[in-house]
């Protein structure tokens, strides 16, 4: 890795390809899925290259890679640089990613209309 890299690269983009689903397959994102959707934008990038990207082999994308891969996957470039920024992003995909959890949607669909005086026993720490 070179001294110009970016800083914690690897696990912030790693974390989006754990958390952000493909709309097109319905699954987790692959590195050869992201080079095939970033070629239709004109982005010409190998899965391999993602790869070292997600590693931390390389640490040093093209700035109209990075562009690329944060308008993939839905988040401000900012993610990639500004330590706030990459926070709230990474708790809004957690709040995404436990909507996606099936006990947990039909607990609160099941919660819906409950009492504020049940919501407060259910929020009290055990």
């Amino acid at each position: 890795m070179g001294d110009e890299g970016i800083p914690g690269l690897a696990d912030s983009l790693d974390y989006l390809f754990q958390t952000v689903i493909n709309p097109k397959t319905s699954r987790l994102y692959s590195n050869d899925a992201v080079a095939a959707a970033l070629a239709e934008k004109g982005i010409s990038v190998t899965g391999t290259h993602i790869s070292h990207l997600r590693t931390g082999r390389r640490d040093n994308p093209s700035a109209r890679l990075l562009a690329g891969l944060a308008e993939l996957f839905g988040v401000p470039l900012g993610y990639f640089f500004e330590p706030d920024v990459e926070g709230q992003i990474k708790k809004e995909l957690q709040t995404l990613e436990a909507l996606r959890n099936t006990d947990i949607r039909s607990v609160m669909l099941r919660a819906q209309g409950i009492s504020p005086k049940s919501v407060e026993h259910l929020k009290a720490p055990y």
